[in-house]
């Protein structure tokens, strides 16, 4: 499941670049960026066998949260105006969908990655 979610992850984030980032400031462009290592990390790790994690690990680890933050953080500014004036665009709707799923499969990914990690180590 944890290499399923990786190559998932790895489509969503090319995905979401290629769709939704028209002027891509550097905390965007390098949170994708980070998403992409930490899932080619993650293959790499299931590949060896070896879930134990390096500084590297927790570095990308933790920027993927940053970023993953700024998304949410942006898909709360997008649904409360949505709600309020009771109108929302498809091209909106789009993109509220893809940053969710994004978002989700991220966390859930970094969650059972950190988990493996953890059992590994005991």
């Amino acid at each position: 499941m944890l290499q399923k979610l990786s190559y998932f992850n790895l489509i969503l984030a090319i995905v979401y670049l290629l769709l939704y980032l028209k002027s891509g400031t550097f905390n965007s462009t390098a949170g994708i960026f980070v998403i992409i290592v930490f899932s080619w990390l993650c293959m790499r790790s299931y590949q060896l066998d070896n879930y134990k994690w390096k500084i590297w690990h927790y570095l990308t680890g933790l920027w993927s949260l940053c970023f993953i933050g700024t998304i949410i953080y942006g898909i709360f500014n997008i649904v409360a105006p949505a709600i309020e004036y009771s109108f929302i665009s498809n091209d909106t709707l789009s993109y509220l969908i893809v940053g969710v799923v994004f978002s989700v499969s991220v966390l859930i990914h970094i969650g059972i990655y950190f988990s493996m990690n953890y059992s590994s180590s005991k």
